[in-house]
């Protein structure tokens, strides 16, 4: 991955976030990359992209259209930030930003419950990784595609899109805090793209 930080003038404790993170190693379904992050937000920035390559609500493409992003089940963009002067909002000196959607079948889609199982999925996995977290917040949304006229033959679907960013609590010993935060956002997104659990060793059809 491409150095987005420069190391030699950022902070130690910032520079391990980056080791670690530069470190991570998830299932085979998901594509992880380094990407530039957002101007403006801390002085200190990594960011993220990830996407579901495989599952049950992949789009299909047009004969001869590249894949994009756009196509698969579930997507996502995951900041971390520092500020050493903690700002008030965030409870402690680091922040992190996330975002995500999924693609459901239009029946979900319609469920008045969906945006409120889409912010389950995050708040319940990173509990679950023992990813601790304090002044959390976010939006959830649905929204439901119809087709009409020569696009009637393309089936209905929909997605859900969480935006949401908490504050780490970090612990002490490996893993790292920060890969434990990233390790578990990125199991919302096999989460919603409705991947069974990973197992080692075992493989899926």
């Amino acid at each position: 991955m491409g150095a987005v930080t420069e190391l030699n003038s950022t902070p130690d404790v910032f520079r391990a976030v980056v080791q670690a993170l530069e470190t991570a190693r998830f299932r085979p379904e998901i594509a992880l990359r380094r990407i530039v992050p957002p101007h403006g937000l801390a002085p200190h920035a990594i960011s993220f992209a990830a996407e579901v390559v495989r599952g049950p609500h992949r789009r299909d493409t047009a004969p001869g259209r590249p894949r994009t992003a756009d196509d698969a089940p579930a997507a996502g963009r995951f900041v971390v930030l520092y500020d050493e002067s903690c700002p008030q909002p965030w409870e402690g000196p680091f922040r992190i930003v996330s975002w995500f959607r999924s693609r459901t079948d239009a029946a979900m889609g319609r469920d008045d419950l969906l945006t409120d199982v889409g912010w389950s999925w995050l708040t319940d996995t990173l509990t679950e990784h023992g990813a601790q977290f304090t002044a959390e917040g976010g939006t959830a949304s649905r929204t439901v595609e119809r087709h009409f006229g020569s696009l009637t033959e393309h089936a209905d679907s929909a997605q859900v899109e969480v935006r949401a960013s908490w504050t780490p609590v970090p612990h002490i010993g490996p893993p790292h805090w920060a890969l434990t935060h990233l390790g578990a956002w990125a199991q919302v997104l096999c989460t919603a793209a409705g991947l069974p659990p990973h197992h080692e060793g075992v493989t899926y059809l």
